[in-house]
């Protein structure tokens, strides 16, 4: 279920001209269906000129340059820079314990797609966005330029945390709906009872530039409880009665730490860049620089 929230996902004005100066950073820039702002290491056929080379049978004949041919009776073929279309999809996990949190995870999660949608369409790049809860997703049809922020951060508005977690059939359904490869980045807390490695193995399938940004709450990650508690699963309503002691919150650390160990070991085999992220932190600061550190901008 989607709910207007947009208050979550305002984003200062101020902030967005910063954003404006950054740009996407893809490893393997792909061929989209139109010619986009971005210019590709290969040589084209777009209208900036790029260098020459010598004529080979079969070629073009269009693409000879005549003026030399006149000069120098010999036959070279002009090149020119390739303009490339890049992707971004933003993949939201919004699923009822992405709720968790002061701040929620999801808003965290809403506002990090804002500033790096707005990123991809200040740049001319194409945007295309998903939230998902178990097995149902809601969709922003691909868009591109700055006109389309308004219905980009629309949609952002109407995310809210709700249902369960299939991050597995979520990411496999996103693949076989998407065919444009480029930058995928998904924010989730990745906490599903199926575990995390099948949702970065479909994800390997895009053949994108894959990004995790691992969202947890500072309670989760610093939990200040004590006494006797009862335990509630937000998405199952399922619940456990626990005495916290000291023994048993080192061990909720300790599983924690492995928790997170582990996937960012499983990314780091995978080639998927890993970004960890607690909702509370200064967003801007994550933005212009935790970002770029991890190589997704520049």
């Amino acid at each position: 279920m989607l709910e207007t929230n947009e208050k979550s996902i305002l984003l200062d004005p101020e902030f967005l001209r910063k954003l404006e100066a950054l740009a996407l950073v893809a490893r393997r820039v792909q061929l989209g269906f139109a010619k986009g702002e971005r210019k590709s290491k290969r040589k084209g056929s777009s209208v900036e000129f790029a260098d020459y080379r010598d004529y080979v049978q079969g070629d073009d004949l269009r693409h000879v340059d005549w003026n030399i041919v006149g000069r120098l009776n010999s036959f070279y073929l002009k090149l020119f820079q390739e303009q490339e279309d890049l992707t971004l999809h933003i993949l939201i996990d919004a699923s009822a314990s992405m709720g968790y949190g002061a701040p929620p995870k999801i808003r965290f999660a809403i506002k990090m797609a804002a500033a790096l949608g707005y990123i991809a369409l200040a740049g001319y790049d194409r945007l295309s966005v998903e939230a998902f809860q178990g097995n149902a997703a809601w969709r922003l049809p691909p868009c591109r330029g700055k006109a389309s922020a308004h219905k980009f951060f629309t949609f952002l508005g109407t995310v809210r945390a709700q249902g369960g977690t299939a991050l597995e059939d979520s990411c496999r359904a996103y693949v076989l709906r998407n065919r444009a490869k480029g930058v995928a980045v998904i924010l989730s807390d990745l906490l599903d009872p199926a575990g995390f490695e099948g949702c970065l193995r479909r994800l390997c399938m895009s053949g994108s530039d894959l990004y995790v940004i691992h969202v947890l709450s500072r309670d989760e990650v610093d939990p200040q409880i004590t006494g006797d508690l009862r335990l509630i699963d937000s998405e199952t309503n399922g619940y456990t009665e626990i005495s916290m002691t000291r023994t048993l919150m080192k061990r909720y650390r300790d599983n924690l730490d492995g928790f997170c160990a582990a996937i960012r070991r499983d990314c780091l085999a995978r080639g998927i860049g890993y970004i960890p992220a607690v909702s509370d932190m200064p967003f801007e600061r994550l933005t212009l620089e935790l970002l770029r550190q991890g190589g997704m901008l520049k």
